[in-house]
């Protein structure tokens, strides 16, 4: 989520999203505007839609933010949120109307990697279930980490999405996760590259966990995915504070 330059376009990168809505409801839709950024950073990621789990093949990576984004409803509601499409965009301070659907249907549009189906929500719910807080939106743990944690985070949900897995169980595809190899790359390192293998190796383990996801999806901007919990008001306070100290450039 952020600001992504593809050959010399701005893109917004935006996130999974931790919502404020109260439950996803097929076919609804809802208004919301992106407001700030909050916990991560900019790493080197690329995606080639064409290419298999196992490819060797190179990637041309850019500059992307992977950051949490902030939204704002239309009705008040606040909610943060994490990117589900790496080459689709959203702009701070535009507003955008999403339709409201299952994750397994996100990401929705025209734009790949598209909905990432039963076997992959699995994972994603799992993901969410064991790194994302339910009382206030943010990863698990102190300030600290959160930054290089949040970058890990959101890399280990684009190679959920986009990876072109073949693997027919969650399992499976957990065994066939590599930022080196496949469709969805990334080049890390430092404390993002431990937080990517910890979190990767937590997936999965003594069973899958669940937990209220959502996606909001649009044709013409960046997809997201949201946990369904309501946030205490001071966590997007220190969302919205956290978004003018993340935006330094990692590597």
């Amino acid at each position: 989520m952020g600001t992504h330059n593809v050959k010399g376009t701005a893109y917004a990168v935006a996130a999974v999203v931790f919502a404020g809505a109260a439950s996803a409801v097929a076919n609804a839709s809802l208004s919301a505007t992106l407001t700030g950024y909050a916990a991560g950073g900019f790493e080197q990621v690329g995606f080639n839609s064409t290419l298999g789990w196992d490819s060797g093949t190179a990637v041309t990576l850019w500059s992307v933010r992977a950051q949490q984004h902030a939204f704002s409803e239309s009705n008040g509601n606040q909610f943060l949120s994490w990117c589900a499409e790496v080459y689709q965009g959203v702009a701070q301070g535009s507003t955008y109307t999403f339709d409201v659907v299952a994750p397994e249907q996100a990401p929705g549009g025209d734009v790949a990697p598209g909905p990432m189906g039963a076997i992959k929500a699995v994972a994603a719910r799992d993901l969410f279930a064991r790194w994302i807080n339910p009382a206030n939106g943010f990863v698990n743990g102190g300030m600290a980490d959160r930054d290089a944690k949040s970058a890990a985070f959101q890399i280990v949900l684009w190679e959920i999405t986009h990876e072109n897995f073949t693997a027919n169980s969650a399992q499976g595809i957990l065994s066939q996760m590599s930022l080196t190899t496949g469709a969805f790359r990334a080049d890390i390192g430092g404390e993002t590259a431990a937080w990517y293998a910890a979190i990767v190796q937590s997936l999965g383990a003594d069973g899958f966990q669940t937990v209220g996801l959502e996606g909001l999806t649009d044709e013409f901007a960046q997809d997201q995915l949201r946990l369904v919990a309501v946030p205490a008001p001071a966590a997007l306070a220190l969302a919205g504070l956290a978004g003018l100290a993340s935006g330094r450039r990692r590597r």
